[in-house]
């Protein structure tokens, strides 16, 4: 199992409603956390939203360079200054702590999320990194960061299991197998490969007019995942778009990947992993909301109504209750930004000033 997304840093979250784990974090929650994930082993999903967060959670966002705000949703996404060297061993230190923090509480190990155009990812991203020092440049520059971490982690968690998820950038096959190279080396026990970020998110099976991602396999990932595992011996997990049990078997037997991972359809109905490995169903089947109108309607709240749809659908299923699959999408998409936008305006001072407090313990980065 793999959870969500948890932040590093409460002065830079992805939303208002994100885990964080920091020196502020409640030790005992985050320890009824690990225990309540005991039926399976359990990976907490460690990140930095860079730019990718709206101007009422954080107003001044970082990149690895300088750079225009994301092109969404009118002005909600502010543009981000780039990282100081200094800050960027603040964010490795951060990243260090929060999973020594999550190890101790008793979880197996940790999944750096360095995809989906998160701060990780954006350092991979030659669009994204503009920097002319070493953080930047050719691909042993803009992974400089990534590799930093994970050998930081294989230092301070040497019995820890250890993940990195990455993007399938397209036309950069080579340069993801490249990477996955470098991350074997560097001690990495699982690869996932994903892809999309907010302006195209591709990983909720949507292109950035909420049209279907159009593939010859199910997965869009599909060439790069083959090339990786061409090149690597540790397993590579591929994840987005599969829908059908003969398309999860043709990639395994084909060696495309080691494992197939599935997050939307799971939210809407729990039982169906043991349900689809048992051949019991062929199809995963996902509901998901869709938007009428033309396309400049549509751009701005597709992705919005898609990911607020399947939060209400995980909330409600954790808590036992039945999915609500009538949710308009109009809805799911006003709760995914005005009630998140509300609600990180009331408590964003009180987080900062907290943040401010909460210093990352130095774990080796220089």
């Amino acid at each position: 199992m793999l959870t969500g997304n948890a932040m590093v840093d409460r002065a830079h979250l992805e939303r208002a409603r994100n885990v964080v784990v920091d020196a502020a974090t409640d030790a005992d929650a985050l320890r009824r956390w690990a225990l309540s994930a005991r039926g399976a082993p359990t990976l907490v999903q460690l990140a930095h939203p860079g730019r990718q967060v709206t101007r009422y959670v954080q107003p001044h966002p970082v990149a690895p360079s300088p750079g225009p705000a994301l092109a969404l949703a009118g002005g909600l996404y502010a543009a981000p200054r780039g990282l100081t060297v200094a800050e960027i061993g603040e964010v490795r230190r951060r990243f260090v702590d929060a999973a020594v923090r999550v190890v101790d509480a008793g979880f197996p190990g940790i999944e750096l999320h360095a995809a989906h155009g998160y701060l990780l990812s954006s350092f991979l991203d030659p669009q994204t990194n503009r920097r002319g020092d070493d953080y930047g440049g050719d691909l042993d520059g803009r992974a400089r960061l990534l590799l930093e971490i994970v050998r930081d982690l294989r230092a301070a968690l040497p019995a820890s299991a250890l993940a990195v998820k990455v993007d399938a950038r397209d036309g950069a096959e080579r340069e993801l197998a490249d990477l996955g190279i470098r991350l074997q080396d560097a001690g990495i026990d699982l690869i996932e490969v994903s892809g999309g970020n907010y302006e195209r998110p591709v990983m909720t099976g949507f292109d950035e007019d909420g049209q279907e991602v159009a593939s010859e396999h199910e997965s869009p990932f599909w060439n790069a995942a083959a090339e990786l595992s061409a090149a690597v011996e540790v397993p590579v997990m591929l994840t987005g778009g599969f829908r059908t049990r003969s398309e999860v078997d043709r990639a395994l037997a084909a060696g495309v990947c080691d494992m197939v991972g599935v997050g939307r359809p799971l939210a809407v109905r729990p039982s169906l992993a043991g349900r689809f490995v048992r051949g019991e169903v062929e199809e995963l089947d996902r509901p998901a909301p869709r938007l009428g109108g033309p396309a400049v309607v549509r751009r701005p709240l597709a992705a919005a109504a898609n990911a607020g749809w399947h939060r209400v659908q995980i909330t409600r299923t954790a808590g036992g209750r039945s999915p609500l699959l009538r949710l308009p999408a109009l809805a799911a998409a006003i709760d995914y930004t005005a009630v998140d936008a509300a609600q990180a305006a009331v408590e964003r001072r009180a987080r900062l000033k907290l943040a401010a407090a909460a210093p990352a313990r130095g774990a080796g980065a220089g």
